[in-house]
């Protein structure tokens, strides 16, 4: 009788053990999807988690930072990437480089298969935002700092890339993209009213041509022997 009273116990501490350890982290992507299907939901939209943006206030600063280029989304796939990360992955197309910033000390990023193989002329990124469906949910991630792209359109770009050159990080958050326009001005891609899109603003007076200008000129300075 002890002896099965032990092994009751044991299978029941390891039942209870095996339960706990599969329990979601409240705030993941696993715990909303289980709690949408509690509710009898099918959809939910959850908060994207906040991350530490790089502060630069000035247009100087960014074009003396950042490889800026002109490009433009030619295909994106949307994943979970963890338990709290809803990533949308684009390939872009760069159509011009106006600074050249290469960052060769950081490390390669895996990409997904679907935006492979990166051309020479083709770079990656991933914007924390998107949908996905998980064990019959539709998951969206939605953040104000950031928003989708529309492919075939094009966008003036602020880019960190990795040490493989295929892909860059957005470390200027919110001010790393604006649309160009048909008319060849350029706006923010999301308005946050930053000291940079300020400065971006004032510089150029929202024209693309001005901003080709100054990057000429900064990217001549860089080239100057130090």
């Amino acid at each position: 009788f002890i002896h099965l009273l032990t092994l009751t116990l044991i299978t029941a501490v390891a039942v209870w053990s095996g339960q706990s350890s599969s329990a979601p982290e409240p705030g993941s992507i696993k715990w909303y999807v289980e709690k949408a299907k509690e509710q009898g939901e099918t959809s939910i939209t959850m908060p994207a988690p906040q991350g530490i943006r790089e502060e630069i206030n000035t247009l100087d600063k960014a074009l003396s930072t950042y490889h800026v280029a002109i490009a433009m989304p030619i295909a994106s796939v949307t994943q979970a990437v963890d338990s709290y990360h809803i990533y949308t992955w684009y390939k872009l197309r760069i159509l011009e480089t106006l600074v050249a910033h290469p960052n060769p000390e950081v490390p390669p990023v895996l990409l997904p298969d679907s935006v492979l193989p990166a051309n020479s002329n083709e770079i990656v990124i991933h914007i924390l935002q998107g949908t996905v469906t998980i064990d019959g949910v539709r998951v969206t991630m939605i953040s104000p700092d950031n928003h989708l792209l529309t492919l075939r359109e094009k966008y003036l770009f602020f880019l960190s890339p990795d040490g493989s050159g295929k892909f860059a990080w957005l470390r200027a958050g919110p001010n790393a993209i604006f649309v160009i326009k048909p008319d060849n001005k350029i706006a923010p891609l999301v308005d946050k009213q930053s000291l940079m899109q300020i400065d971006v603003d004032a510089s150029t007076l929202g024209s693309l041509d001005s901003m080709r200008k100054l990057a000429k000129a900064k990217a001549a300075e860089l080239a100057q022997p130090k």
